[in-house]
């Protein structure tokens, strides 16, 4: 029974610094190698400390057995340099307390190297290495026993022999642990590596959404543009480098595969969908559809970002557009209730059932034909970033209406 707590404790010893490093190798973010090697060589140092300070059957054989653990696992790590150090350590530790013949530790730890050397020249399999390891530490047990102990005590037979089938077993569990270790640390930087694919594809998606916008505004303009006409290259230019300014942003902002960064000032909700009714008329003006506004006469504050705030709206119109099929009126009102700026969008085209309208904000879901899904995402982005929400009310053959809802501030 002492004999089973001893070998339990010093296991506990050996393993529980290399236990701390599984958890953080499955856990860690990703750093550079040579950190994570690091960890690994303070854990196996760790391991041979705690074993010399508080391990059992210090002066037997057994005890060599449980501190040549952390070398095989540093051999077997590619870790040559950490190995040899630890049995430098080992064999100092055996001269001072004069334990036992340092000369075959010695040539036992020599051994271990050289079939390092032979394995890594061979590309030998693990188990391989382990299993030559265990013949040259069960031919130097048996040295001992013959040379050291020299009597015929069956019961210390049999414990040498349960040693070395322990150091045998041993080892190969942690093995598995590392390649366990390895796998899910593989497993969830392949997970990260997909979830930053799917991002970029994503932002890559939201951009040329985004962008198609701005540019339709300006082909638009260009269409109409007469250059003999001065009023008109007066009106038209400035807008033109407005929406390619506001297309440049859109673009310098998904660089980052980011979030959408939000600069915030206080501005006139009204005064904003005043300033863009000319720009949203743009996309009927060979449409059977009216744009009527419903705007109040008084200022009301908001704290946005003009570009972002027109990013929505200009979607929201876009959308309705597209959603009429021939004679149609788009409506837009703004109301203040309980603090909050109330800016609906309603228009008469085909509408959305219930399952349409459930998932009207999924990201890539669209009813259009060539649509990408992502407007509709996009805008309860921005929304959200001003603390407001977005909501949408429809019914098939009698239309839609989108109400977006910003917290008003009081100048």
């Amino acid at each position: 029974m002492k004999i089973i707590d001893g070998v339990v404790l010093n296991l506990i010893l050996i393993v529980f610094p290399i236990l701390i490093y599984f958890i953080y190798h499955c856990y860690r973010s990703i750093f550079m190698e040579k950190y994570n090697n690091l960890i690994l060589d303070v854990a196996l140092f760790s391991s041979l400390y705690l074993c010399f300070k508080y391990g059992s059957f210090r002066h037997s054989i057994f005890f060599l057995f449980f501190c040549n653990l952390p070398i095989v696992l540093a051999y077997l790590k590619r870790q040559p340099y950490v190995a040899i150090s630890l049995s430098v350590v080992i064999i100092f530790y055996y001269y001072n307390f004069n334990l036992f013949n340092v000369f075959l530790i010695i040539i036992n730890f020599l051994l271990y190297f050289f079939i390092y050397l032979v394995g890594r020249k061979k590309n030998i399999k693990n188990n391989t290495f382990i299993l030559a390891i265990v013949v040259i530490q069960g031919f130097f047990s048996s040295m001992y026993y013959f040379s050291v102990v020299r009597d015929g005590n069956i019961f210390m037979v049999v414990s040498i022999f349960f040693a070395i089938l322990m150091f045998y077993i041993f080892p190969f569990l942690l093995l598995y642990l590392f390649q366990l270790a390895d796998n899910i640390t593989s497993l969830y930087l392949t997970v990260s590596e997909f979830e930053k694919n799917k991002k970029i594809k994503d932002s890559l998606f939201k951009i040329t959404h985004e962008v198609k916008n701005p540019i339709a505004v300006c082909k638009g303009y260009l269409d109409m543009l007469d250059i003999s006409n001065h009023d008109q290259v007066e009106r038209y230019v400035p807008i033109i480098k407005s929406e390619i300014s506001r297309s440049l942003d859109i673009m310098c902002d998904f660089m980052e595969f980011s979030k959408i960064k939000i600069s915030k000032e206080v501005i006139d909700i009204n005064l904003l969908l005043e300033n863009i009714e000319d720009e949203l008329k743009i996309f009927i003006r060979n449409k059977q559809i009216k744009l009527n506004t419903y705007i109040m006469k008084s200022e009301v504050f908001v704290e946005g970002d003009y570009n972002r705030l027109k990013q929505v709206f200009v979607n929201i119109v876009k959308n309705s557009i597209e959603a009429i099929d021939g004679y149609g009126v788009i409506k837009i009102y703004t109301h203040v209730l309980s603090g909050m700026c109330y800016i609906e969008f309603v228009d008469n085209g085909k509408g959305m059932d219930n399952e349409e309208l459930n998932r009207v904000k999924e990201m890539f879901f669209t009813t259009k034909k060539n649509g990408s899904g992502l407007g509709v995402s996009l805008s309860d982005e921005i929304v959200k970033a001003h603390n407001g929400n977005i909501d949408y009310y429809s019914r098939v053959g009698v239309g839609t209406k989108v109400v977006v809802k910003l917290p008003i501030i009081m100048i």
